[in-house]
Formats: C-alpha cells, structure tokens, sequence
C-alpha cells in the first residue's frame, strides 16, 4: 500500500464540517448588520410611489375570466308531444300515448298498426290483421287475435306481446326484455327472428291458462370448420 500512496500521493487530510446551524448562528450574531449585504430599493421602483408600476401590476377581470370554462350548455327538456290514434287508410297509427290502458282495434284482414313511442299502455287488436309493428316503445302490452304476415318489435324496452290464435312471424331487433304468449294449440308453426335483442322470453300457453317459458339464447360461438366458418349456440356447461 506504501507504493500506491507514493505514485499517487497521500490523499488530502478532510477538514471537519460545520455543524448546520453554525451559518444560521453567525449571521444572527451579526445583529442588524445582517441587512447590510441587502440591495437598497429606490424610489422609482417601489409600486406606490411609481403609478407606472402599480398599474402594471394589478391583475386585470379580463385576465381571470379568459380562463375559465364556460358553463356546459343545459340539456334541453324533451317535448312532449300529443297522442295520437287513428286510421289513416288502412294502417292504423297510434302515437305517444302513455298510461293508457284502453286503446282497442276492431281491425279488418287489409289493416296494418303502427304503434310509435308509447309507454305504460294496453293495445288490443280484435280480429284479424295483417301486420303490427311496435318502434321505440316501453312497457307496452298488446293483445292480437290473429296475424297475417307479420308482428315487428324494434328499439323496445320491456314489452309484452300476446297472440290468441296464430301469427307466421314475429321479428324483435334491437329490444331489451320482451316476453310473447303464444297457445299451445295454435302457436307451435310461429317463427321467431331475433337481432341485437336481449331478454327475449316465449311462453307456451296451455289450454288450463298455465305456460311454460323458455328464454331466446344470446351468446354463440363462431368456429372456423370445413372451409368456412360456422356460428352454433354456446352453452355455459357447470
């Protein structure tokens, strides 16, 4: 170790350090000759003798508020529009109508019904009809003897749809919660389409007023199989 101290030299004895508040000590033994290193402010520099600088100075109203955010717009109030219901030629249109539970058709085999933002009401259609459609509708039940061609269900949330007699097809798209009653005895043909629906439930009516419910499946699974791909009905097993 003697030879690398002797190229290097011995390294330089450390002086030993100022405890921290010897700084903060001395200058307060200074007494008031601790402001004497301080710059002295003039008068041409002091706001309130100089108007030129107190002006200069003052935050300005405009200043704060080109910061702010204007407030969000109110979220307009949605117009309640009147109901409607009538035949206008062969369809008949029935309108915004809300808890109303005496709405009733005497519909003819040509007539068709078009049922369009109602809430909390009972439609019944006696007879025979071609088509019925339901859009954008809430908590709405209705009743139908017999179907023609078609039943549609679109954009609905938690309707109820009874059919005594028969009906070919009934279409639901885009609807959360719709429960169908159909008779055991004449119902079994009707076929049912559904798209981007959720909550779909058919109840098979039997002849003592009893039914049994089975739920429209929402979940499949898409596997690619001999060349193409194949969409089957997942099931959840355990």
């Amino acid at each position: 170790s003697s030879g690398i101290n002797a190229e290097y030299g011995a390294a330089p004895a450390k002086q030993a350090a100022k405890p921290p508040t010897a700084d903060l000590f001395a200058a307060l033994n200074k007494g008031s000759a601790v402001t004497s290193g301080l710059r002295k402010v003039t008068d041409d520099q002091k706001t309130h003798k100089n108007p030129e600088l107190r002006g200069s100075s003052v935050v300005k109203a405009s200043d704060i508020n080109k910061n702010k955010k204007s407030p969000a717009p109110a979220a307009k109030a949605a117009v309640q529009r009147p109901p409607k219901f009538q035949l206008e030629g062969k369809k008949w249109v029935c309108e915004y109508q809300s808890g109303n539970n005496d709405i009733a058709i005497d519909a003819q085999v040509s007539q068709s019904l078009y049922v369009f933002k109602c809430d909390n009401s009972v439609i019944n259609v006696k007879g025979k009809i071609n088509s019925v459609t339901l859009d954008n509708c809430k908590k709405v039940a209705i009743i139908v003897d017999t179907l023609v061609a078609s039943m549609d269900c679109v954009n609905c949330t938690s309707v109820k749809v009874q059919v005594n007699d028969k009906a070919p097809i009934l279409n639901i798209d885009k609807t959360d919660g719709c429960q169908v009653f159909v008779k055991k005895a004449t119902g079994l043909d009707t076929e049912f389409v559904t798209a981007k629906s959720s909550e779909v439930n058919i109840c098979l009516v039997e002849e003592n007023g009893e039914y049994s419910e089975s739920s429209i499946a929402e979940q499949f699974i898409t596997k690619y199989k001999d060349g193409k791909f194949v969409t089957e009905l997942y099931e959840v097993v355990g």
